[in-house]
């Protein structure tokens, strides 16, 4: 058996598929209605109760959302018991393992169809069970009466996140602290529902991404814009970046074609970010003091001269943080590195010399390479991202993270650049950090501007034209929220279409 299986003369491909989402919720009766209508056909096997509503509400609403957006996409499901803890924090409908019979009687009954979890022979991996909505659910959904705008994430979803060293969710205990993020990121999360975020030119709300194994398709809707904050080994001073929004997963030339309630967007970054925190602790400013690209060293001539030495360095050092020791880097440095290329191939004796070079070069923050640094440059980082979603959000301007790089409509960029130098400095006590000193610090901005002052607005980068699926979506999304056709935050130098 493998992820692509022919059933009859259908060819389903199981492989297309994310985890079952149990926050989906919704309380428009024109949902409740037809909640209402499904669960007749399972009254007789369950009786009138309101925690199998609970249960087929965020089974369908799931369902519903994959279905809207790409018709193939199937549900991740789990038939482990110990995966539902309705007790958690972090399961906020306290969805139980009452769930796994209410698929068998949903499947029983011809709602929903299923692939039984299974075994790739051919790569020996095993896959949960997989679960979509049968051609009669189909059909009830193309005949509802609300749509994917009626849907969200529901009101007490938690939005503090705390993992142990396994990456599995613990609890805590409420402090004042934590509550303060909470309050932040509920206003943050609010405000992004109430914002139309799509890429302008698509006609339809799908993008492919990755590739070989790893490629997947990535929905585009105002559903998946819900934001979290995950800390990391059990600690609140340990990584802490905010997750979540399809704009994360969404790549750098798509992004450049964002749109947030029809306006244009901009993209700015930290160059080098990381290396620029390690040398502030250390009470050196290295764009001031030190000012060299920091991957770049003397050419090893041991290394194929195709390969692109720098790139190496910098993935090599970037590395190196996040791992425990030399031998750790190298090889997590290989299994990074597309399958294939010439850096894949590189032996120890080749990367070793390029490491410590890399420590020779920057010997006043050697000692945290290799040293599992990374886990709190995260938290550092994080901070300043949080200093800018406040400023952000008390203004009502949206504001798009992907951890050290953030969107913004176009013409608040002049003050995202502004915020960025003044969060910076905030949390790490110097000043003027470089914001888009060259392109491939950290690959993100193209032909920037002088870094002394505002990055400007290239109009190349918009030259595409507005999609009718992107224009509908807009038109209903302002008619279902009610929203104006210009939002408070647009200012006249905003406008532009």
């Amino acid at each position: 058996m493998s992820l692509l299986e022919v059933e009859g003369v259908e060819r389903k491909d199981y492989s297309n598929s994310r985890p079952l989402d149990v926050h989906k919720w919704s309380e428009y009766p024109e949902v409740n209605g037809f909640i209402e209508e499904i669960f007749k056909d399972l009254s007789s096997s369950y009786g009138n109760t309101n925690i199998t509503k609970k249960l087929l509400k965020v089974l369908l609403l799931d369902l519903y959302v994959a279905w809207s957006s790409d018709p193939d996409l199937m549900i991740m499901f789990s038939r482990n018991n110990n995966a539902y803890q309705a007790k958690s924090r972090y399961n906020e409908l306290h969805i139980g393992k009452k769930i796994i019979h209410l698929v068998d009687t949903c499947i029983a009954h011809s709602i929903i169809e299923q692939k039984i979890g299974f075994n790739d022979r051919l790569n020996g991996v095993s896959y949960q069970s997989r679960i979509w909505a049968s051609d009669w659910l189909k059909e009830r959904f193309k005949e509802a009466k609300f749509s994917l705008f009626h849907l969200h994430s529901h009101p007490d979803r938690e939005t503090v996140v705390l993992k142990d060293g396994d990456k599995k969710l613990i609890n805590y205990v409420d402090t004042k602290e934590i509550k303060r993020m909470r309050s932040l990121l509920c206003e943050y999360n609010e405000l992004l529902a109430r914002t139309h975020i799509d890429i302008l030119d698509l006609e339809a709300p799908l993008l492919t991404i990755g590739n070989g194994k790893k490629e997947m398709r990535l929905q585009i809707n105002q559903q998946d814009k819900f934001v979290r904050r995950i800390f990391n080994n059990g600690s609140f001073d340990q990584g802490g970046r905010f997750y979540g929004g399809w704009w994360q997963r969404c790549p750098k030339e798509y992004r450049k074609r964002i749109m947030m309630d029809g306006i244009m967007t901009a993209e700015i970054d930290f160059s080098g970010l990381h290396v620029v925190i390690l040398y502030a602790q250390e009470g050196i400013d290295y764009w001031t003091e030190v000012n060299e690209d920091p991957y770049a060293i003397s050419q090893m001539t041991n290394i194929d001269p195709a390969i692109n030495q720098r790139a190496v360095a910098k993935l090599l050092f970037l590395t190196a943080l996040n791992a425990g020791d030399e031998k750790r880097t190298l090889h997590a440095f290989r299994y990074q590195s597309e399958k294939g290329s010439l850096e894949r191939k590189l032996t120890d004796d080749q990367l070793s010399p390029i490491f410590h070079a890399l420590k020779r070069k920057h010997e006043p923050i050697a000692h945290k390479l290799a040293s599992k640094a990374s886990i709190d440059l995260m938290y550092v980082d994080s901070q300043i991202t949080e200093y800018l979603i406040k400023a952000f959000t008390d203004i009502g301007c949206p504001i798009l993270t992907v951890h050290d790089s953030y969107v913004v409509p176009f013409g608040y960029d002049r003050f995202l650049h502004q915020y960025m130098q003044k969060g910076f400095e905030h949390v790490t006590g110097i000043s003027h950090p470089a914001l888009e000193h060259t392109t491939d610090y950290y690959d993100k901005l193209e032909n920037e501007p002088e870094p002394s002052s505002p990055p400007k607005y290239e109009e190349k980068e918009y030259s595409k034209v507005a999609s009718k699926r992107h224009l509908k979506d807009l038109s209903l999304f302002r008619q279902f929220m009610d929203k104006p056709e210009r939002e408070s935050w647009v200012a006249n130098w905003t406008m532009v279409y």
